[in-house]
């Protein structure tokens, strides 16, 4: 009888530790995506009463969505990706901060007001971004009737400071023209292609490959290769861009002219072990701690791997396939001497009165690269806008590093990649930019070069 009522006392135990143990992961973990969930009853009976939804503003505090008789979005379609909308399940920040957008701060001031004034409503609490209007719309309009996505990102604090991404939509309209939008499956406008877009990273995937033979051949400084325009092995060919001999290189020209011979030769010296580690150091693989939906990239090499494949992924090709927000953050790495900042696109939260409530500040998220690695990558990087593929992105008085890259897509036009870090000697701008289906010959440098010139005014000052 008493090993019964044992067993029993036991059994209730572990039933009541295991709904406390799920009470505090949910008190922790989930309670926000819950609550906020536009399809709470509770957040949407909130809609519907005298609680005014708080506004959306960039880090000037422009109004860019906010509430008069129903939800405004003043740019219509340039900060669609970001900002969303509330109506048909919810998309973007209207989403994913739904439930600090209907939050009251001093709930019962406000109780206490709305009786004195009778015409006047509750005030839910505003979200301050990271994003620059200016540079955001400057963004937009370099990206207008192309494919693809811009993201610029303070290096030194991981702040997003525009994030666009083409085809767009305008969440104004979004419940009235919402089937034209979905059974869009051509343009897929919903698509952040920021961060959820996934592409070959081509020849800016070279900064990994790079890295991997800096950190592992001590002798890399004194390695040269002479490039004939192609490099086989047994019945596999792969050609450098139009079939161009570079002729005896090393390392830092091989980066500047992108030449894929070298790199696919660098697959005889460095494992396919080396070059994953590094790309998984670098994010691949990995969460980037976005708060906007995003999908993480993909590598997948090991020395079990067909060599075609092998000799693809170290240039950039293969299965290997990344977000524009990915690369922005690599870039990040090479400027910020190895170290990748968490990136943010929300900088505060404000009161009905404009308080602050709280502010995100930024923090480590991983470091891709030794400090020496870093900056040796960056150095070397220069000379892809001096001398290289990148040499339309020069500026006067900027120096600029850079790595371009063309991904090849079966029966299609090839996508085409832009890295700026800017300027040189004292980072803290990186642009990443993808023109989906562009060709080789799209003005992709062009537009880098004038989206770092827009940015004159953010750029570090270099002490002469």
């Amino acid at each position: 009888m008493r090993s019964n009522i044992k067993k029993v006392f036991w059994f209730y135990f572990l039933l009541f530790f295991i709904l406390i143990v799920y009470l505090l992961f949910f008190t922790f973990f989930k309670s926000d995506t819950i609550i906020g969930n536009p399809y709470n009853p509770r957040v949407k009976a909130s809609q519907n009463n005298n609680i005014k939804r708080g506004a959306i503003l960039d880090k000037s505090f422009n109004i860019i969505a906010q509430t008069k008789e129903s939800r405004v979005y003043n740019y219509d379609d340039v900060f669609a990706h970001i900002v969303g909308f509330i109506s048909n399940g919810g998309y973007g920040i209207e989403s994913k901060y739904n439930f600090e957008l209907q939050t009251l701060n001093n709930s019962l001031l406000q109780q206490l007001n709305l009786q004195i004034n009778k015409n006047k409503v509750l005030q839910g609490n505003s979200i301050v971004l990271t994003i620059d209007k200016d540079l955001q719309q400057y963004c937009y309009d370099k990206l207008k009737n192309k494919k693809g996505a811009i993201v610029v990102m303070d290096s030194t604090t991981g702040k997003i400071l525009a994030m666009v991404s083409s085809p767009s939509f305008n969440p104004n309209n979004v419940s009235k023209n919402w089937d034209t939008i979905i059974s869009d499956t051509e343009n897929n406008p919903l698509v952040n292609r920021a961060t959820q877009g996934l592409y070959p990273p081509a020849s800016v995937f070279k900064i990994i490959t790079a890295a991997t033979f800096i950190e592992n051949y001590n002798d890399w400084e004194d390695y040269t290769y002479t490039c004939k325009g192609y490099e086989t092995y047994e019945d596999i060919k792969i050609d450098c861009f139009d079939k161009k001999a570079h002729k005896e290189i090393n390392l830092e020209q091989a980066l500047a002219v992108s030449c894929n011979s070298f790199f696919v030769n660098l697959s005889s010296i460095i494992t396919p072990e080396q070059l994953s580690n590094v790309a998984n150091r670098a994010l691949f693989n990995k969460p980037l701690g976005f708060p906007l939906d995003y999908n993480k990239s993909s590598f997948s090499l090991d020395i079990n791997s067909p060599i075609d494949e092998i000799m693809q992924t170290y240039i950039g090709q293969g299965k290997t396939l990344t977000t524009p927000l990915h690369i922005a953050l690599i870039g990040c790495g090479v400027a910020n001497n190895g170290l990748i900042m968490s990136p943010y696109i929300v900088d505060s939260t404000l009161d009905y009165k404009g308080k602050t409530i709280t502010k995100n500040m930024p923090k480590n998220l991983t470091t891709a690269f030794s400090i020496d690695t870093a900056q040796t990558i960056k150095n070397m990087l220069k000379k892809v806008v001096t001398n290289g593929t990148g040499v339309k992105a020069q500026i006067k008085n900027i120096s600029i590093s850079a790595k371009t890259g063309t991904a090849q897509i079966d029966n299609e036009k090839d996508h085409t990649w832009f890295l700026g870090i800017a300027p040189t000697e004292n980072p803290n701008i990186v642009v990443s930019i993808i023109f989906e289906n562009s060709g080789s010959h799209s003005n992709i440098v062009e537009t880098a070069r004038d989206i770092i010139s827009f940015c004159k005014p953010m750029l570090n000052k270099i002490e002469k």
